[in-house]
């Protein structure tokens, strides 16, 4: 199955949840991944906020397993297409402060995170 015939819609058409189901248990991994990388930049905010905002990581490294409480990416820089090395952000957020703590912005990044 060709990567960019996986869930083939016309504009505004709705998919059946169970085939797109069948679709992506059928799918293998290189298949997923061709098909994320065809999606322009609307296309994969869209599905990032489908999937809870970052549930699915669109660079090479894989934080679908992070816990996410941040509202949104506002002001982080996107991955880069072939880092040198693979590191991570971590973040404290306080459930009980307002925004996560005194340290972090509207949408739960700390101020020195971003640019």
């Amino acid at each position: 199955q060709q990567p960019d015939k996986l869930f083939a819609m016309g504009g505004g058409a709705s998919a059946n949840p169970k085939d797109v189901t069948e679709q992506l248990g059928k799918a293998t991994d290189d298949e997923l991944k061709a098909m994320v990388e065809g999606l322009d930049d609307e296309q994969k905010a869209k599905l990032k906020a489908a999937l809870g905002g970052g549930a699915a990581a669109f660079g090479p490294v894989d934080v679908s397993c992070l816990t996410r409480v941040a509202k949104d990416d506002l002001g982080l820089l996107p991955q880069p297409a072939e880092p040198a090395y693979k590191g991570a952000l971590a973040q404290i957020y306080v459930r009980g402060a307002t925004f996560g703590g005194s340290d972090k912005s509207a949408n739960g990044h700390r101020y020195d995170s971003v640019p």
